[in-house]
């Protein structure tokens, strides 16, 4: 139980089961910088009408990575990133991004343009972290003195970072920085509810400008919302105080499902950090999951980090890790995020022209199914 209610603090929900058995979820070979190359590739093929499946994935990673994954790999990767088979006109399956992915999409577009027309500023925000021994992943040899780039065997510890941006530059005050409790595991378990919300009230809303949108991914301590129960876990007669308490009727019979159904349907699950922010004028948008490529401060992680990569050296001091990593983020000008930003704009655009064209083209498809069965009728 104290589990359960520790992991509700920090991610605003209730743990999932563990499948039983020697059964785990692992992060696949396919990269997760190569995610938005694999989507841009399918809905290419997709407009063109041409068949596109994991054996097309698999020729266009071994291009780009020089590698070869696995098509059963691939599949699975896909399916994480909202992509299923389904059939053509000319009865083949092809891979089609899932309807919900793409309205997902849409949605967020449509909102945030609306917002931009409206005059608010956009701003991005992230976490990312560099390990110790942080270097570039490939370096030039010579035969006489070897690789200049030392690398230690292990990783080493950890700085995590949060930080955020807008087309004008970085915004000033945001950058916060800390070092990794653990060595091991997703960077995002080392940041917690406490304290990105301590971050956002603190270093974020008051160095903003007036009106703006912030961006964020929807990772769990980014949505925990302002109610602090877990109905799940309620007794019956917990949830009847509750639903007395928020003045919400019900009925002596209801059984406890009954009640739990009326509990989920009026919980306020709008996260705290929206209701801090809309108090102060302002709006929270979530991006589309599997799309951190419409976050321009991804680009500048890699930026850093490649600079960290050109600096760091096996035996240098954790602390001088940090120092190179804020030498390398004073780098980044507000002309630099204006190039960044413009290259979202035109990803956005590439991203709304291709689904206004794929429901047109599924729309035509649609009918041509139903002037078929009329005709066959």
């Amino acid at each position: 139980m104290v589990e359960i209610i520790r992991h509700f603090k920090d991610t605003g929900g209730v743990a999932e089961t563990p499948a039983s058995g020697n059964r785990s979820v692992h992060v696949t070979n396919v990269p997760s910088l190569a995610e938005p190359t694999i989507r841009d590739f399918i809905l290419r093929r997709h407009l063109a009408g041409e068949i596109c499946n994991a054996n097309h994935i698999q020729d266009l990673l071994q291009q780009r990575l020089e590698r070869t994954i696995p098509t059963r790999t691939i599949r699975y990767h896909l399916n994480r990133m909202g992509f299923s088979y389904s059939w053509t006109k000319k009865k083949t399956r092809s891979l089609r991004e899932q309807a919900h992915i793409r309205q997902q999409r849409h949605s967020y577009l449509y909102t945030i343009k609306r917002l931009r027309q409206a005059g608010y500023q956009t701003v991005y925000l992230d976490e990312s972290f560099v390990h110790h021994y942080h270097g570039n992943q490939f370096s030039w040899f010579n035969d006489e003195l070897g690789d200049y780039l030392e690398r230690p065997a292990g990783k080493g510890r950890r700085w995590c970072f949060i930080h955020a941006m807008s087309a004008n530059g970085l915004i000033a005050g945001a950058w916060q920085i800390f070092e990794a409790k653990k060595r091991t595991g997703d960077y995002h378990q080392m940041f917690n509810a406490n304290r990105f919300q301590h971050w956002w009230q603190e270093q974020l809303l008051p160095n903003l400008p007036t009106r703006c949108v912030i961006v964020m991914d929807r990772v769990p301590f980014h949505l925990v919302p302002e109610a602090q129960i877990i109905p799940q876990i309620l007794r019956k007669a917990e949830l009847q105080q509750w639903l007395t308490a928020q003045h919400i009727p019900w009925q002596a019979d209801w059984l406890k499902p009954k009640l739990l159904e009326v509990v989920m349907a009026h919980l306020d699950r709008t996260p705290i950090v929206e209701k801090m922010a809309i108090a102060q004028g302002h709006h929270v948008l979530m991006l589309p999951v599997h799309h951190p490529e419409l976050n321009p401060i991804e680009l500048v992680w890699a930026i850093i980090k490649n600079e960290c990569g050109r600096l760091l050296r096996q035996g240098v001091k954790f602390s001088d890790v940090r120092e190179h990593l804020e030498h390398a983020l004073e780098k980044i000008t507000g002309t630099t995020c204006g190039k960044l930003y413009d290259n979202i704009l035109q990803q956005e655009q590439v991203y709304w022209d291709a689904d206004m064209a794929i429901d047109n083209i599924e729309d035509d498809a649609v009918a041509e199914v139903e002037q078929t069965i009329c005709s066959a009728s």
